[in-house]
């Protein structure tokens, strides 16, 4: 599950099941579908996103609260 936030609100919110993987020696990899970054004045702006991992039982395995700007120009 990911969600994203502007000033405290949220703007986005995916969830995408991964599926059932037994256990085995090598690390099992899975590649998100890519979203679409919204643009405009009106989108840019700092967010906040957390991402989380969970199985069926709501069990956390991982969580990952970070930050992103989108901006007109870097310099």
């Amino acid at each position: 599950m990911v969600s994203s936030f502007a000033s405290s609100v949220a703007v986005d919110s995916t969830k995408e099941m991964i599926g059932t993987f037994s256990p085995q020696a090598e690390p099992y990899t899975h590649e998100m579908p890519e979203e679409t970054t919204p643009s405009g004045i009106f989108a840019r702006g700092s967010y906040s996103a957390k991402t989380k991992f969970v199985d069926d039982d709501n069990k956390s395995y991982l969580d990952i609260t970070y930050t992103f700007d989108i901006r007109k120009d870097w310099q």
